[in-house]
């Protein structure tokens, strides 16, 4: 059974302190997560506790989204300081992958340099990098990460899911682990138990890939409930 849980991001709105994410989760049920940090600013200022290390030991499969905003990739030494407190991070705990924008990235080699185990993911219909499987097929020339499939984000370009489905054909074995959420009439990224695209969604669910799966909708409101919920509905499509 795939090991399923969220994204820190996902209670970023909800008041909820960032290391009490991480207990919450586990004690719900969750046995992934992804500790996500969307500035360089975010993820200098995190200080991992004890406490928080030992929650986050719990899990069993455990991520980091890097930083995609206000920074490019490069050579200079904002990237160098990036990847530093990535691997201070990394050497403390046991960290699987490390999720990238491949849009974003003007230097593979500085990152290939560093050893850390980089992940490229699919992007929204914001970016023109990164959308399309043939750029994965592309970025299999270019260095040797291994891949997220992000499937609301497939879901953004062709809502019959057939991109979705080109996408996990081309990142095959390569493929780590997967973003899953929907979107509702105003929003993306919302719990997929909630989606209007929820049926959309879950033709990839039913495909039970055997990676990882971490939940990316957004959560506002009666928190707990909303994770058991979102929880149980993504399980229900495992066995």
């Amino acid at each position: 059974m795939p090991k399923t849980g969220f994204s820190t991001g996902s209670l970023r709105r909800a008041n909820v302190p960032f290391d009490e994410r991480i207990q919450l989760y586990h004690s719900l049920g969750a046995d992934a997560i992804e500790l996500s940090f969307a500035t360089p600013t975010e993820l200098f200022g995190y200080r991992l506790s004890d406490q928080s290390k030992q929650n986050i030991e719990k899990f069993s499969a455990v991520s980091i989204h890097a930083p995609w905003k206000e920074l490019r990739y490069n050579s200079d030494s904002k990237t160098q300081e990036i990847i530093n407190k990535l691997k201070e991070l990394s050497d403390q705990l046991p960290i699987t992958g490390l999720v990238l924008h491949p849009d974003i990235i003007d230097d593979f080699k500085i990152l290939e340099q560093s050893g850390l185990p980089f992940l490229l993911e699919n992007m929204d219909r914001r970016k023109t990098y990164g959308t399309h499987p043939e750029h994965f097929n592309e970025l299999k020339t270019k260095c040797d990460f291994r891949f997220v499939l992000d499937v609301e984000h497939a879901y953004e370009h062709d809502p019959s899911m057939k991109l979705a489905k080109e996408f996990v054909e081309v990142m095959g074995d390569r493929l780590n682990h997967m973003h899953v959420s929907g979107c509702s009439d105003s929003a993306g990224h919302v719990p997929t138990y909630c989606a209007i695209n929820k049926k959309e969604i879950t033709e990839i669910l039913k495909l039970k890939l055997a990676v990882p799966i971490i939940l990316e909708g957004a959560i506002l409101e009666d928190v707990s409930n909303s994770i058991s919920k979102e929880l149980d509905y993504i399980r229900s499509f495992e066995n």
